[in-house]
């Protein structure tokens, strides 16, 4: 990158945000005087960030996310691969605007050289969230169905075979694998909406048709193309109007961004 030398003065229009507290004017206006300096200047902002806000909630290759309150954070570009970060800030945001869908986080700002954008706070998803907010578990729940044998001594109904004095649920029989999952269904998704490998299967379908997450997801996948939802840390939740909302994350690391940052 091309390296810029600056004078006292902007020196210390770079930094008077350390002495007036954190803002995001603050930090868009160390941006503007450090983006287009060498790359181990570029990390100006970050010091920044981390000296008002402490040490990032997460770090990835190329962004660094800090927590502004307990529904917002500030995605930052940063280190080696700071235009990657650039790059990923601004597809996101474009993403966002272009699909306009309830399935992706909502951005509530961004600076002009897309070096940071703040959007709702995510947390990490677990197959029981799944389970609990759409009525699907991720991965396939196992269940036992015990048949318990009355312990003759027992006062409370105990498992004679267990030889538990109380019985208790789900000791003894064999896993059984529940009928559905949402593995199976983003397969099914992928295979009749990406890559054009049609099947039919009926609970999947009647699955989908009765939830309205699901057809929004349907919906995402057929206006971005989008594939490979069988990890489950590409989705996490966000607090939305009071309510848990089940979200798509890294929709900024599309292949283009790949191709130009990342591939070689």
């Amino acid at each position: 990158m091309k390296i810029i030398k600056i004078n006292e003065s902007q020196r210390n229009r770079l930094f008077e945000g350390y002495r007036e507290g954190f803002s995001l004017e603050n930090l868009s206006l160390i941006g503007d005087t450090a983006f287009a300096m060498q790359q181990e200047d570029s990390d100006v902002q970050m010091r920044y960030c981390t000296h008002w806000l402490g040490y990032p909630d997460n770090m990835g290759s190329s962004r660094a996310v800090y927590t502004l309150n307990d529904n917002m954070v500030l995605k930052l570009a940063y280190g080696e691969w700071f235009e990657a970060g650039i790059a990923q800030n601004k597809q996101e945001y474009e993403l966002y605007q272009q699909i306009n869908s309830p399935l992706l986080t909502r951005i509530f700002y961004h600076d002009k050289n897309f070096t940071y954008l703040v959007s709702e706070s995510v947390l990490p998803c677990r197959s029981e969230d799944f389970e609990k907010i759409i009525g699907i578990p991720f991965h396939h729940v196992y269940h036992q169905n015990s048949i318990k044998t009355r312990l003759k001594k027992s006062k409370h109904n105990g498992d004679a075979k267990v030889g538990y004095n109380e019985y208790f649920d789900n000791i003894k029989k064999p896993y059984e694998s529940s009928e559905l999952s949402m593995e199976d269904i983003f397969t099914y998704i992928e295979c009749n909406y990406v890559t054009n490998e049609p099947y039919y299967d009926k609970g999947v379908y009647n699955a989908i048709n009765n939830s309205e997450w699901l057809k929004e997801f349907v919906k995402f996948i057929i206006d971005t193309k989008m594939s490979d939802f069988c990890n489950i840390e590409n989705f996490g939740i966000v607090n939305r109007d009071g309510k848990p909302t089940i979200v798509v994350l890294d929709s900024g690391l599309n292949l283009d961004v790949w191709e130009k940052h990342y591939k070689n």
